[in-house]
């Protein structure tokens, strides 16, 4: 999407005297690392693309011969990293100055979700303890405590697919809901039109439209004083009522369990532990975190979870052969009809080595969530301001036909040698301090549902009206978290018998 002439008016008018201030010449023995010539007062405003961003800075990168590139956006510096050296040097090594997040002002004012959504935090002591909490209840050993209920949602999910199938991408969505919301609140959802998974697409939705129409607006933060009628604001409206839905999401929730726990009722969830701790003296940012955190857990998997598994069937479709080896290897190690548990894991080499082609193929997060350096840095003979934004192109990074070879196509086999297999992509999950603490809990979720899939189900291409195979494209959206376009695809069940077998599934 590009830039309107009202909207590049208004960044102009704005922020002009803020960019003869900071638009001075920087005088410094280093040059910015290479990017598009920049324009007097816009700087690269009509270079930087709304539209698949990481394809155009892995085009800049390609064209300009640099692993690092920048652009200036009215005097905020945007720096990407489109290899994976390049990252790992700044982010990891150097985390202790590439570990704060640029506040985004449509998410930190207009939503008011600065001070309670982890991954907005800016690095600092509120980071670190919130960070603290959130691993407690993440880390490898623990996650292993919430199989139960992603085995219980993978059965459910498998019916929902025979009962509806063409209704697989909000089947999916649900899935991921059911296991979030137990997890964080130990509220069990319904089979189908779960209310409390209603509140979170409702807030999601919100969190979506806000950062699409707000986009122009966390780039330039200064047009957050623009009055909601002037021309590309009018916006700022409509973010009282995605306010609202996020509000009431969280804190209906957080509410729900606390009647559960004063009636000796509750189930065991994040937010029940949590609440559990607070006492009569508990502070007001105690109370924050008992609201927040199990917030942050519930409505921030959900998107890019669904996103991978969306991308699986679609994956499926395109990929016949990927899922014959898959479905021939479950069959022979496990007996067809039988439904993969987690114990089944090191049995399935082929089936471990589809979900991190998945993560590769289609990486959920393209551009991953932005860094803020806090120090002035050298890098590569490149000068990199203090407040510049970063960001690592993971996409770039695990689409380098250098390390994985015809990076378009899906091939799990690129795992399995261990003489020549291609690095694992866990920079899915980002880099350094700030890597998602969630990854454990989301790769449990991802490879039982395909497998569970895998061994239920064949998934075939949709047909046209002469009735031959009609495939659907590989395209995936625009946004922060990136899934596939909706699709058609036809759900056919492999297994004998499967209404019962599923009936009986539900029961275990």
């Amino acid at each position: 999407m590009s830039f309107t002439s009202s909207q590049l008016f208004a960044a102009s008018l704005v922020s002009f005297t803020i960019y003869v201030l900071l638009r001075r010449k920087q005088r410094h023995p280093f040059p910015f690392p290479p990017g598009p010539k920049s324009l007097p007062l816009i700087g690269n405003l009509r270079d930087v693309p709304f539209e698949y961003q990481w394809l155009a800075y892995e085009k800049w990168g390609r064209e300009i011969g640099s692993d690092i590139v920048h652009a200036e956006l009215i005097g905020i510096h945007v720096v990407v990293l489109n290899s994976e050296k390049a990252a790992s040097d700044l982010l990891e090594k150097r985390s202790s100055i590439y570990s704060d997040r640029p506040q985004l002002k449509v998410m930190t004012e207009l939503l008011d979700a600065g001070n309670w959504v982890i991954t907005l935090f800016p690095y600092g002591n509120k980071w670190r303890t919130w960070h603290k909490a959130f691993y407690a209840h993440m880390q490898p050993t623990i996650v292993r405590q919430y199989r139960p209920v992603e085995l219980k949602a993978a059965r459910r999910l498998l019916w929902n697919l025979f009962d509806t199938p063409q209704d697989f991408m909000q089947h999916i969505r649900h899935m991921v809901g059911q296991v979030s919301l137990s997890v964080a609140y130990g509220i069990d959802a319904a089979p189908l039109n779960d209310p409390n998974i209603a509140l979170a697409e409702a807030a999601l939705q919100g969190v979506a439209a806000a950062q699409t129409k707000g986009r122009i607006f966390n780039l330039v933060p200064s047009l957050m004083q623009l009055p909601w009628w002037f021309p590309g604001a009018g916006f700022k409206r409509e973010a009282k009522t995605w306010k609202r839905n996020i509000e009431r999401c969280r804190d209906g929730l957080y509410e729900a369990v606390k009647r559960t726990l004063d009636e000796d009722r509750a189930v065991p969830s994040i937010a029940a532990s949590m609440i559990t701790e607070l006492s009569e003296d508990s502070t007001e940012e105690e109370i924050l975190m008992a609201k927040g955190l199990p917030g942050s857990i519930y409505l921030v998997g959900i998107d890019s979870t669904s996103a991978a598994l969306q991308s699986f069937v679609l994956a499926m479709v395109l990929y016949p052969e990927a899922q014959r080896r898959a479905q021939e290897e479950i069959d022979s190690v496990l007996g067809h009809g039988y439904l993969p548990h987690f114990e089944d894991t090191d049995a399935l080499p082929y089936l471990k080595a589809m979900m991190h082609e998945l993560l590769r193929w289609a990486c959920p997060a393209p551009l991953g969530a932005p860094h803020r350096l806090t120090e002035d840095d050298i890098y590569n003979g490149y000068f990199i301001p203090a407040g510049s934004m970063v960001f690592a192109n993971i996409w770039a990074i695990l689409h380098d036909p250098a390390t994985y070879p015809e990076p378009s196509k899906f091939r799990p086999e690129r795992f399995l040698d261990p003489e020549t297999s291609a690095p694992l992509p866990d920079l899915t999950f980002g880099f350094g301090r700030r890597i998602c603490p969630g990854r454990f809990f989301a790769r449990d979720m991802v490879w039982l549902a395909m497998a569970n899939m895998l061994a239920t189900f064949d998934f075939l291409p949709a047909k046209d009206a002469e009735g031959r195979p009609a495939p659907p494209a590989q395209e995936f959206i625009s946004y922060i978290i990136s899934g596939p376009i909706p699709f058609k695809c036809i759900i056919k069940p492999r297994i004998p018998n499967v209404k019962e077998s599923l009936l009986a599934a539900l029961q275990d």
